[in-house]
């Protein structure tokens, strides 16, 4: 057998790993969107969705932009404090936001890592949702490119 034949594929091999190995790093690195919503009825609904966060942004691209049209200024003028507030999660440690207990409902938002979590019990269900702090950012700013009008 001829030597090139041997590192022909084994050069392909260790291109496709490094290619791979590079997304599953990327990835992990990103985090994820996690949703979980469990009713708590019999024969109730139980849906686990877990998304990459770097697919996000990607998916949004294939959006089209009057889908994102805010509801004229009055939505508009809101952009700037989410934006505010997501550069401040970024800096803020680990911590519980915000935490309500009544008496049919617990409601829990915390910062962990990097990432923000909502968990909602009530006697019908329990909700879970998180997201990476940055992924925000992402739909932000296809909100803003698809609502012309001043710089926000």
């Amino acid at each position: 057998m001829h030597p090139l034949a041997i590192k022909i594929p084994a050069v392909i091999v260790a291109v496709g790993a490094s290619i791979v190995g590079t997304a599953a790093i990327v990835t992990y690195d990103a985090g994820a969107v996690r949703v979980s919503v469990v009713e708590k009825k019999s024969h109730g609904t139980n849906v686990h969705l877990i998304v990459p966060a770097v697919l996000v942004p990607m998916v949004l691209e294939f959006v089209p932009s009057h889908n994102f049209h805010l509801q004229a200024e009055e939505t508009r003028k809101w952009l700037p404090i989410v934006k505010a507030a997501m550069r401040e999660l970024d800096r803020c440690p680990d911590a519980t936001l915000m935490q309500v207990t009544s008496s049919d409902e617990n409601v829990n938002i915390s910062k962990r890592g990097n990432s923000l979590s909502i968990d909602v019990d009530d006697p019908g269900e329990t909700v879970h949702v998180s997201f990476p702090v940055p992924l925000v950012r992402s739909v932000v700013q296809k909100l803003e490119e698809s609502n012309p009008g001043p710089p926000v």
